[in-house]
């Protein structure tokens, strides 16, 4: 296992512990990550912390069940499912009590310095809504 790779690791060591701190630890200050479903770019360490930390809220009950599939050189991957019960608000919707389901995948890009400089994150976005009950299932 590479440097790299156990950083990865530790990132959703601390993001099950809701450790939202230590997860920010390995990364660079001025992080770039790439919420991919959204397109939106998250800067810096206190908004990539926060972003991460959005999904706690909205699962206080969640895990990630993450695992590093990857990695070679600067880059690391990592996927896992998603799962736990909307008892907070996700997004901009409110909570519903409902279960949720979903695989994801984070690609990770290291510095010289082993820092994470930027990252991505892959999930479908249609089926947390349609679980969570936000929008009709498509035909």
């Amino acid at each position: 296992m590479t440097d790299n790779s156990a950083a990865g690791e530790s990132l959703f060591e601390a993001w099950e512990k809701r450790d939202f701190d230590a997860m920010v630890e390995h990364m660079a200050e001025d992080v770039s990550f790439n919420d991919a479903p959204r397109g939106q770019v998250i800067k810096g360490k206190t908004a990539v912390r926060d972003w991460y930390a959005s999904w706690a809220g909205a699962c206080p009950d969640s895990v990630a069940g993450a695992k590093l599939i990857a990695a070679s050189g600067d880059t690391v991957a990592l996927e896992g499912v998603y799962i736990g019960k909307n008892t907070g608000p996700f997004g901009p919707f409110p909570a519903t009590g409902r279960p949720v389901s979903m695989p994801w995948a984070n690609v990770l890009r290291f510095g010289s310095d082993g820092k994470i400089i930027g990252g991505t994150a892959y999930y479908d976005q249609l089926t947390i809504l349609v679980q969570l009950g936000h929008v009709q299932a498509p035909a």
